[in-house]
């Protein structure tokens, strides 16, 4: 039988539902979270269908000693919000039958959201997901890029500093208290939560969702305007300082007490606009600039009496001097030679995260809710419905969904071969994601000093831009060509051009062209290709429009060809997405799930 064929005019009535987790208050990294929707719910629209839940960060306890953790802004990630911390998604029917499984989760959820972006995706997403955007008052004025992980006047996870016009002193200190909860509504990414048709839920026993939390040291980013290692020129500037007795010394002087920032990155209004905290430590970045861009650098660590990075503890603007961060030691020399003060521009970072021997952030979940949008269609319908599945009729529902395959690559593989055992009748594209498997910890993702390097000429804008997205965007990594083999043949019958992307100085067409017509398939519409060197996919569609392909038993392989005169530097865990149609047969005794 069909169900709720369109000739079918029947009254129905809709009402939200608010479902609240099965096992628990309160979860935390590599915890499950488990709701239920019960039968007595009969139907529901997946589509409307939305998790609310709140997460709040916790940072690593304070110290005041040389190696221990020191306040700074902490976010979950900017372009996916809560949406990072699901590692994985299950849904199965209340008498266990597994409905749809996917693993890597936010890896899918990264792409679809880089991919298919916009402006007004951006805002709504950092309305009800927990994602950044970029504010005008925390834009870069001297050359970086966009960044929407630099909120500071807004920022959805940290108490923020009055904003007030008057405002001129910032002189509180930052506690974990300064870290507060942050309220979300997501949608969930699966096949049957992102279907259009009404869920014969009563035909199924009712489900279950599980949701694995991802591992802590994934998760936290600090704001892009005073890490060292993502877009350095979106730091603010020296302009000067004042020593202990109140004069004023050249950039390069042997010690101050004060720091002043220029007026730039905008740096220019109140003090509450400065994207550092009192406690935060602090170093200086010098770079030596040329008609060309940056031509060299010099990173220069000035110490306090006692060997450490002197500490912020007040943070005033003044309309003559701009910005004023003072030093809680009363001199703070700098350490370091070779630095042309005359040509010389110095960007001020962070070094909260750089000294401490760790940084073990943790998050917690909380309040967690699923909201249902049930559907009535009436006692009369519903009665007809089962009457009918009882005497042998069925129920086909049909629903997009997706099914992740992992194979790990080696750094030193400059050729490989990767089989992808797909079981999958009626497929739609693959999209490949390779990322960077090196176990990092927590302190070594926030630093970013030792992860794949997205951007590295040093004429170019974000020249230091170095990832902390490591278990979320894919890598290129001196890949030079790629090709499917399957059915007997290769696709495309040429193989396609990476050099230039991996290069990353340049773009090519056809990678391009293949990933947009993968993402098509899988349902994402490619507004935006701009992260394609940042979140680097391989893509092939497997059908045309409404069609599907069946991959059973066609042996599907991945050739990759590492060629360039640059090594790869990471291994990788190559997560390959299967987008296909799966199909519920449901009767009146049995589910029964055709993938």
């Amino acid at each position: 039988m069909s169900f709720f064929v369109a000739s079918d005019k029947i009254p129905i009535a809709q009402k939200s539902i608010s479902i609240p987790a099965a096992n628990g208050v309160n979860y935390n990294a590599n915890q499950e979270i488990v709701l239920h929707i019960n039968d007595n719910i009969k139907f529901f629209q997946p589509e409307q269908t939305y998790l609310e839940a709140k997460v709040k960060i916790k940072p690593p306890s304070y110290g005041t000693g040389l190696t221990d953790a020191h306040p700074t802004r902490l976010n979950l990630d900017a372009e996916t919000g809560f949406q990072s911390l699901i590692r994985t998604i299950r849904v199965h029917s209340r008498q266990g039958v597994l409905l749809e499984e996917i693993d890597n989760y936010n890896t899918m959820v990264a792409f679809k959201y880089d991919y298919e972006t916009n402006d007004s995706l951006k805002n709504k997403r950092a309305l009800t997901e927990g994602c950044g955007v970029e504010n005008p008052f925390s834009r870069g004025t001297f050359g970086s890029s966009r960044s929407v992980g630099n909120e500071i006047l807004q920022n959805q996870y940290f108490k923020n500093a009055s904003n007030a016009p008057d405002v001129a002193l910032i002189s509180a200190s930052v506690t974990a208290d300064n870290f507060v909860d942050c309220k979300v509504c997501i949608p969930l990414h699966t096949g049957i939560f992102s279907n259009k048709s009404v869920f014969p839920n009563m035909a199924v026993g009712g489900v279950t969702i599980s949701i694995l939390l991802e591992d802590n040291r994934y998760c936290f980013r600090q704001v892009d305007g005073v890490n060292r290692f993502r877009k350095t020129t979106l730091n603010p500037l020296v302009s000067g300082r004042l020593n202990a007795a109140g004069a004023a010394n050249a950039v390069v002087s042997a010690s101050f007490n004060t720091l002043f920032e220029e007026k730039q990155n905008n740096q220019t209004l109140v003090a509450s606009h400065c994207p550092f905290v009192v406690g935060e430590r602090v170093g200086i970045e010098f770079e030596r600039l040329a008609s060309g861009g940056f031509t060299s650098a010099s990173v220069m660590r000035f110490t306090n009496a006692s060997g450490g990075a002197p500490t912020i503890r007040q943070i005033s603007f003044s309309a003559t001097n701009g910005m004023v961060l003072s030093m809680k030691s009363a001199s703070v020399a700098i350490t370091g030679s070779g630095i042309d003060a005359s040509a010389s521009t110095g960007f001020l970072y962070s070094r909260s995260i750089e000294d401490a021997s760790s940084y073990d952030a943790t998050y917690t979940v909380s309040d967690v809710n699923l909201i249902v949008n049930e559907v009535s269609a009436g006692q009369s319908y519903e009665a007809s419905m089962m009457r009918k599945m009882k005497e042998g009729g069925m129920i086909n529902y049909d629903f997009n969904s997706v099914t992740c395959y992992k194979s790990s690559l080696l750094s030193s593989d400059r050729v490989a071969n990767i089989r992808i055992p797909i079981e999958n009748s009626r497929c739609k594209s693959i999209i490949c994601s390779m990322l960077d498997s090196t176990p990092y910890t927590t302190k070594q993702v926030l630093e970013a000093k030792d992860t794949y390097v997205i951007q590295d000429v040093r004429n170019d804008f974000d020249y230091n831009l170095h990832s902390t997205r490591c278990n979320l965007e894919g890598i290129s990594d001196s890949l030079t060509e790629y090709q499917f083999l399957y059915d007997g043949r290769l696709q495309p019958s040429r193989r396609v051009p990476c050099g230039k992307i991996s290069s990353k100085t340049s773009i090519e067409a056809q990678p391009l062209i293949e990933l947009d017509k993968a993402l098509s398939q899988a349902g994402i519409t490619g507004h935006s290709m701009m992260k394609f060197n940042e979140n680097f996919l391989i893509g092939r569609a497997l059908a045309l429009g409404d069609s599907s392909y069946d991959a059973r038993n066609k042996d599907f392989v991945l050739q990759l060809n590492y060629n360039e005169a640059t090594a790869p530097t990471k291994n990788k865990l190559v997560c390959m997405f299967v987008f296909h149609i799966r199909r519920l047969e449901i009767g009146a005794d049995s589910v029964r799930v055709v993938v």
